[in-house]
């Protein structure tokens, strides 16, 4: 009887040889998951440990990240807000500058039409004279 078991343990031992060199990567893949598996064990927890930190510093530069955008929108809306003011005061100070002188044109022109009532060549060349442009009827 033992001898049939050894014939029979030569017979798997040649199948088995015969089918691991026909299927060798399927052995080698087996092969390295087992040994990644024994190395991974070990460093399993340090791994874990990396990946959160890495997960904490994320967070930390986003968190920074959103503040700087907070603060910089700040900054435009108080820019926006100086510049609409400081345009408003402009516009105010134009108006007011243009309507002073239209007044005071008003009353040179006044004064012109005073001193030249009946000389209308003497006063277009005094309109032209004072104001750059020339008077025509």
């Amino acid at each position: 009887m033992s001898w049939l078991t050894w014939e029979a343990t030569k017979l798997f031992a040649k199948k088995a040889w015969i089918w691991s060199k026909h299927h060798w990567k399927i052995l080698a893949l087996v092969a390295w998951t087992i040994v990644i598996w024994f190395v991974s064990r070990k460093n399993a927890r340090a791994m874990l440990k990396v990946l959160e930190t890495t997960r904490q510093s994320y967070e930390d530069e986003i968190s920074a990240l959103n503040e700087t955008h907070e603060e910089e929108v700040e900054k435009i809306t108080l820019a926006m807000e100086d510049y609409q003011r400081v345009i408003s005061d402009l516009d105010k100070n134009y108006k007011e500058q243009t309507g002073k002188l239209t007044f005071e044109k008003r009353e040179k022109i006044q004064e012109l039409m005073d001193l030249h009532y009946h000389d209308k060549e003497a006063f277009s060349d005094a309109v032209e004279k004072e104001f750059g442009f020339k008077y025509v009827e």
